[in-house]
């Protein structure tokens, strides 16, 4: 089954990581910036809480831990959500972990606001997500389409898999798309099935 239409007004990843943020740039789809592109949120379930709370209460201060730190950015973690920061703060020497928290909160209710009003739109849009098991992709789709009106709204659910094609899987419903694709030897994943998969979606 191929996704339509092919041509979408926006194109948002919703994670899992940062690798569809990623790809989503690398084939010239990724026009602006959204809320979920470089965090780690593997959980579906905590995800879908998240979706269907429209972000209340998402990445506030209080809930925030650092559990770890690499030269230039802490590792911090949504002890509410489960959600995983590695690029957003900075690790700075005398500055406090967090230190730089208003900023990245400014930036995150930026993307929030657009990605809300995006999904509440008409605008035809496409939403890519890594999934981990096939049973995660109806409970994603079931919580996008219970929180947002929007009624142009495709999803492609990609999984990763040890063979070297690409495989299309059953889907269950018209507007969504899952396909397994190699793994890939780096954290962005196998680009040549990105490619492959992203080559007939165009951004308008």
């Amino acid at each position: 089954m191929e996704i339509q239409p092919y041509r979408f007004e926006s194109i948002y990843s919703l994670g899992h990581n940062c690798q569809v943020a990623a790809q989503l740039k690398r084939n010239g789809l990724r026009r602006q910036a959204g809320p979920w592109d470089w965090f780690n949120f593997a959980s579906a379930a905590e995800f879908c809480g998240v979706i269907r709370r429209r972000f209340e209460g998402f990445m506030q201060l209080e809930h925030l831990e650092a559990y770890g730190k690499s030269v230039n950015n802490y590792y911090v973690r949504d002890r509410q959500s489960t959600c995983l920061s590695f690029h957003d703060f900075k690790n700075t020497p005398n500055q406090p972990p967090l230190y730089d928290y208003a900023e990245f909160r400014e930036r995150l209710d930026r993307r929030i606001a657009r990605f809300n009003d995006c999904l509440s739109s008409e605008r035809r849009v496409l939403l890519v997500r890594i999934i981990q098991h096939q049973h995660e992709a109806e409970a994603i789709y079931a919580s996008i389409h219970e929180t947002y009106a929007n009624p142009h709204i495709s999803m492609l659910f990609i999984l990763h898999g040890p063979e070297s094609d690409i495989s299309k899987l059953p889907s269950f419903a018209e507007d969504a798309r899952l396909v397994r694709i190699p793994r890939g030897r780096t954290w962005e994943g196998d680009t040549e099935a990105w490619a492959a998969i992203q080559s007939k979606i165009r951004l308008e």
